[in-house]
């Protein structure tokens, strides 16, 4: 996994266990109850409504994985080509589900409230990382995704709240984080195809 993600792993893990703790209890001691409510709906439809909008990248997924294990190099080529375009509309779901989550917060994104920017976070990575425990430990894909998910959420949630940057350069710096993030775990899986394939030469 690549380095740059990797040294932000404890930090995240704090910050995945403080925010939601920390986004309740603050918002119960102000009785925004209301709010409470819409996000636990919300987190947990979240994750069906992942399911349903990567249908459409399945289609090409599936192929992909397919061909990637055949010893054709073209054939092989098509596949990782295949399952770099289903896997970018992955990153596009979890960094629109990001934006929307945020955007629906005027405390948040406005106002730059931490319990609001506390629960902002959780919501936005809770389904991702749920649905990444369920998932086969060797599917480096996948956990790569949503730790991808946490870091770029973490850096929208730092960046409003430490910061005095206007929202238009908030967006492009979160969406220059998820597109890099985006080609180097490419890059990642793409080395880690060409070791594997040294290793079972040797």
């Amino acid at each position: 996994m690549p380095t740059f993600l990797t040294v932000f792993a404890l930090p995240l893990i704090v910050l995945n266990f403080i925010s939601p703790l920390g986004a309740i209890a603050w918002l119960i001691y102000q009785g925004d109850y209301k709010i409470l409510i819409i996000a636990a709906v919300a987190g947990f439809g979240a994750a069906f409504a992942y399911v349903i909008a990567m249908l459409p990248a399945m289609v090409i997924l599936i192929p992909g994985g397919i061909l990637i294990n055949k010893e054709n190099v073209l054939i092989k080529a098509v596949g990782y080509l295949l399952l770099s375009i289903g896997g970018f509309w992955n990153y596009i779901l979890m960094g629109a589900w990001t934006l929307f989550v945020f955007g629906y917060l005027p405390e948040a994104v406005t106002d730059r409230s931490v319990p609001y920017l506390l629960l902002a976070y959780s919501v936005s990575t809770a389904p991702f990382a749920y649905m990444a425990s369920k998932e086969d430990p060797n599917n480096e894909g996948a956990h790569f995704a949503t730790l991808l998910n946490q870091f770029s959420s973490a850096v929208l949630f730092a960046l409003l709240l430490f910061t005095d940057l206007g929202l238009t350069l908030i967006l492009i710096i979160f969406m220059a984080v998820v597109i890099l993030g985006y080609v180097l775990g490419l890059f990642n899986g793409l080395l880690s195809g060409f070791k594997k394939k040294l290793h079972s030469n040797e």
